[in-house]
C-alpha cells in the first residue's frame, strides 16, 4: 500500500468518526421505515429479542445517553473496519 492509499484510508476513517459523532444529534426521532412498518403491523418489539438480544439496542448505551450513542457508533465503525481488514488479509494470503 503506497502513501496515497494510506492517506485515503486515514481520511475515510476520520470522516466515519465525524459522522458517528454528529449523527446522534442530527438524526430524526421518528422511526424508520422498517420500525414504522412493524408498529403498523402491531409486531411487539420484544419478539425479536427472544432469538438474539442485542448488546446495544437502538444503537445506544443507556447509562451514557447521547455520548453512549457516539461510543457505540464508533465501536461499530472499528469492528466493521477490523472485519474488513481480516477478510482482506485472508484474501491476500490465498492469492
Amino acid at each position: 500500500m503506497d502513501s496515497r492509499d494510506k492517506t485515503l484510508v486515514i481520511v475515510a476513517i476520520i470522516i466515519c468518526v465525524v459522522i458517528c459523532c454528529l449523527s446522534p444529534f442530527i438524526a430524526s426521532g421518528d422511526p424508520d421505515g422498517l420500525e414504522k412498518s412493524a408498529e403498523d403491523a402491531n409486531v411487539a418489539e420484544d419478539v425479536a429479542t427472544e432469538v438474539f438480544a442485542s448488546p446495544f439496542p437502538d444503537y445506544t448505551y443507556e447509562p451514557l445517553a447521547s455520548i453512549g450513542e457516539v461510543g457505540v457508533l464508533i465501536l461499530g465503525v472499528v469492528v466493521t473496519l477490523l472485519c474488513g481488514l481480516g477478510v482482506a488479509t485472508i484474501m491476500k494470503k490465498r492469492s
